[in-house]
């Protein structure tokens, strides 16, 4: 899961002309579903100008941050990203135009995909489920007191919950063990964002293989050796924000921070 700081990027959205055009085209489309009546005439209004409104704004992020899934954090090239509503619109109307509640997602987390790995079907859809007492939020101003169960990528304590076997699975991380409610949030998140979908485990057991044998070229090359150079530069663009499962990345190159240079690369002097 991609840690997103929104709330810092929106303003950077709408810095300039036509950042503001479509922060009014989102403003004016609020105004308008909040004067709609009945719960139909609400949807039709979304379903007919949600996706014109709210595409300025993913352009943004995508051009910014890359094609990458905020959730799973599968690039797709070639393939389209979609505005998911962290909070879907069929319960949460108010904020269908709301950007600070836009995620950028894949089909496989946005949707109903097949999980092979669970005989079901993952992909969030409308799905939305709240820890007890599952009281949901009729407005904005009582978001603070609801508590999700999916596991959200513009909040950094969420995505400090998960991290990876060698086989590829997110799975609770350690330090949080003996949490119940966080391993119930990780669990129940891996299907209803297909984090765990077997193509998705697969590549990060890639990785993490691939990270181990750059580790292991590493260290048998002499200490002056120009490879090692370019082995440390390889490993590094694998943590950078916009490559596929960069954060499985990092969790698997600290796995080798015992060596020095390891850690200079997890974390930078």
């Amino acid at each position: 899961m991609r840690r997103i700081g929104l709330t810092t990027l929106l303003p950077q959205v709408f810095a300039d002309a036509n950042g503001q055009k479509a922060k009014k085209s989102l403003e004016r489309a609020h105004k308008k579903v909040a004067k709609k009546r009945s719960p139909r005439t609400r949807k039709k209004y979304i379903d007919d100008n949600g996706s014109g409104k709210w595409k300025p704004v993913k352009d943004w992020l995508t051009t910014r941050l890359g094609r990458k899934c905020w959730y799973t954090e599968w690039e797709l090239i070639g393939a389209p990203l979609v505005v998911d509503h962290y909070r879907p619109v069929c319960d949460y109307w108010w904020l269908a135009f709301d950007p600070e509640n836009y995620r950028v997602a894949c089909p496989w987390a946005n949707s109903p995909e097949h999980n092979p790995l669970h005989g079901c079907a993952g992909g969030k859809g409308d799905n939305f489920p709240l820890l007890p007492p599952a009281i949901r939020a009729t407005t904005k101003n009582e978001l603070p007191n609801e508590q999700p169960v999916i596991l959200d990528p513009c909040n950094a304590a969420d995505c400090d919950l998960l991290a990876f076997h060698v086989d590829g699975r997110p799975v609770l991380n350690p330090a949080f063990a003996g949490d119940v409610i966080a391993n119930q949030r990780v669990e129940q998140s891996n299907i209803l964002l297909n984090l765990d979908h077997p193509a998705f485990n697969s590549k990060r057991e890639q990785l993490c293989n691939v990270i181990a044998d750059d580790v292991r070229a590493h260290e048998a090359l002499p200490a002056d050796s120009a490879e090692r150079i370019t082995i440390r530069t390889r490993l590094g663009c694998r943590l950078a924000p916009n490559a596929p499962f960069s954060t499985a990345a990092r969790f698997y190159l600290k796995l080798h921070r015992h060596l020095d240079w390891v850690e200079n690369i997890v974390n930078p002097p």
